[in-house]
């Protein structure tokens, strides 16, 4: 009898399950949010499922260890063990991970109220910045040219013609010497020709390889 009693319902049990039922609404709220304030550029869905469903799982676990600094702590080590097995991500990932972990927390704890304002009011401060905060469309070029070739101002009429802005990030060297790779941070103009952009820089570096990517490319959103 004692197996069967965890299978017992009761009004703790009513509870959680409620606060599962909360914590849905609220990880549907940040992922809809998230879409909306990303919907001009690309977003991942896994993230979006993520902080969908974390709010469900916060809100079930907390009432289970909110009383016993043990289990508290034991939870701190798997968060730990998750953080070291992601990639960093955009910051802004990292703080849609942290709503939805807050908000199922304040869920788990039964301050319902407090955890729905939180998420509709930082969801709402998301959206208004992503459509009101000008950012600089900047992308990161990658040029290889030979040795011989000074990278300073080769392409600097190029640039012109095409880009609002452009920026030395680094130089390194490749093929024992023999090759430099210099990476520019540059901002294209609006309507920009990437191909015949491209097309300029070939001709000018002998067809070595041309690398245009934005930064965000780079990054992996934390899970």
């Amino acid at each position: 009898m004692d197996f069967l009693d965890g299978f017992m319902f009761d009004y703790d049990s009513g509870t959680i399950i409620f606060g599962m039922l909360m914590g849905l609404v609220a990880g549907l709220i940040i992922s809809a949010g998230y879409i909306v304030a990303n919907k001009n550029k690309k977003f991942s869905k896994n993230f979006a499922i993520t902080v969908f469903i974390l709010p469900v799982i916060m809100a079930v676990v907390i009432p289970f260890i909110a009383t016993d600094l043990k289990k508290t702590l034991s939870l701190a080590g798997v968060f730990a063990l998750v953080r070291f097995r992601s990639i960093p991500g955009d910051s802004k990932d990292i703080l849609y991970v942290f709503l939805a972990a807050a908000s199922g927390l304040i869920i788990g704890l039964g301050n319902y109220a407090i955890a729905f304002v939180l998420v509709i009011f930082v969801s709402l401060l998301f959206i208004l910045a992503t459509r009101c905060w000008k950012v600089e469309n900047k992308q990161i070029l990658k040029v290889t040219i030979p040795e011989d070739m000074n990278y300073k101002d080769v392409f600097n009429d190029i640039f012109e013609k095409y880009l609002v802005k452009y920026g030395v990030k680094n130089v390194k060297t490749s093929n024992m010497g023999t090759l430099f790779t210099i990476s520019y941070w540059v901002q294209p103009k609006k309507d920009m020709d990437a191909k015949a952009f491209i097309d300029e820089l070939r001709t000018r570096n002998g067809n070595l390889n041309i690398i245009l990517e934005n930064p965000d490319d780079q990054q992996v959103p934390v899970l």
